[in-house]
């Protein structure tokens, strides 16, 4: 069984370092990956999320009607019986929590966390569910996401794409883009970009907010043009093979030329901790009705090696602080405890995401 190590400084402060992944393979051959690891970033989450308790606790019973419908008794459930990511039979896989009752199970090969016994592709139907993408697409949060978050992040696939290819990034294809909001943070950045969405609210948001026309075709059909930069925010935990879109990024993407950026959520994350003790008062990250893959670092390097790519960058931050104190306001039913700790999430997650403890990861690989 191949396994994956990190090499990193024991007394390294700063919040950007060097570090080697090693891939050990099942014959014990080896491959290093230099990867240029950034952690932390500066966000004001109670200007993007809801601070009533009363509002999460709404939406978490929404999500858990959903859960219901989609995964209740008599319902047509497929079994994956392996590993989306590595490939290793599921047979000794473990259940590792559970989540509006739904289980998730673990894969022993690469730690990849699932939903193993899901809905069909066609009835989990994500796309239309507009109730689900309702916070991506909230025209009042719209400049403070592009500010606090989109610009952060394009500014991080300028300097990566820099380092590695000289220039600046030109083109840009982002794959599941929401309401539209990176398209427009590359345009804004000067890049020519364009977007695949399903979902017809998202892309009449992102027409209305930004005049873009988001593409409603499918991208793993799409006879695509090679492109700098191609881009998956948030995308692989929703999909049933998340390799499929690695693929055919690799077919799209040119060796020396091109670049793959996919963010995801990660398992092991102190996020993930406080959500498994309160299980029915999710409205975010493990939440099985959108989120049926969360990612391990080593499930991802995994998926990404196995499609062709190289791993060169990496970027850890997270909203670990927040969803801990949500979910315990949410426990103690203290409406006010939520805004009265507050100013304590900045100093907390800051320490997560240097832990590695954080529920989210940035990943740039470049075609091999």
């Amino acid at each position: 069984m191949s396994h994956w190590n990190r090499t990193a400084r024991l007394d390294a402060a700063d919040t950007r370092q060097i570090e080697t992944w090693t891939l050990t393979a099942e014959d014990g051959a080896r491959r290093n990956f230099e990867i240029d690891v950034k952690t932390g970033k500066p966000l004001d989450v109670m200007s993007l999320k809801n601070s009533s308790l009363a509002d999460t606790r709404e939406y978490a019973d929404m999500l858990a009607a959903r859960a219901r419908k989609l995964y209740g008794s008599g319902l047509r459930l497929v079994e994956m019986t392996s590993c989306t990511c590595c490939g290793r039979p599921l047979t000794d896989a473990g259940e590792c929590l559970r989540i509006f009752d739904v289980p998730y199970q673990r894969c022993t090969g690469c730690g990849h966390v699932m939903v193993t016994r899901r809905p069909a592709g066609e009835d989990l139907d994500f796309e239309e569910s507009a109730e689900v993408s309702q916070t991506y697409v909230d025209p009042a949060t719209c400049e403070v996401r592009l500010a606090q978050v989109i610009a952060p992040k394009m500014d991080w696939v300028d300097g990566v794409f820099a380092k590695l290819r000289g220039r600046k990034t030109t083109t840009v294809i982002d794959v599941g883009a929401g309401g539209g909001h990176f398209v427009e943070g590359a345009r804004r950045a000067g890049a020519t970009a364009a977007g695949f969405e399903l979902s017809k609210a998202s892309r009449a948001f992102a027409k209305a907010a930004f005049g873009l026309d988001l593409r409603s075709d499918d991208f793993l059909a799409a006879n695509l043009e090679p492109v700098d930069v191609i881009t998956m925010w948030g995308l692989l935990e929703y999909v049933q093979e998340p390799r499929r879109f690695l693929d055919k990024a690799r077919a799209v993407l040119q060796k020396e030329a091109g670049m793959l950026v996919v963010e995801v959520p990660r398992f092991d994350a102190l996020g993930t901790a406080a959500q498994a003790v309160n299980p029915f008062h999710v409205a975010r990250h493990m939440d099985p009705t959108t989120h049926i893959n969360c990612f391990s670092d080593a499930s991802l390097a995994t998926a990404l090696v196995s499609s062709g790519f190289a791993p060169v960058a990496a970027w850890y931050f997270g909203m670990d602080a927040y969803e801990l104190l949500v979910q315990c306001a949410l426990r103690g039913g203290d409406e006010k405890a939520l805004s009265a700790t507050a100013e304590m999430i900045p100093a907390l997650q800051s320490a997560l995401d240097a832990a590695r403890c954080c529920d989210d990861i940035i990943v740039a690989a470049v075609p091999v």
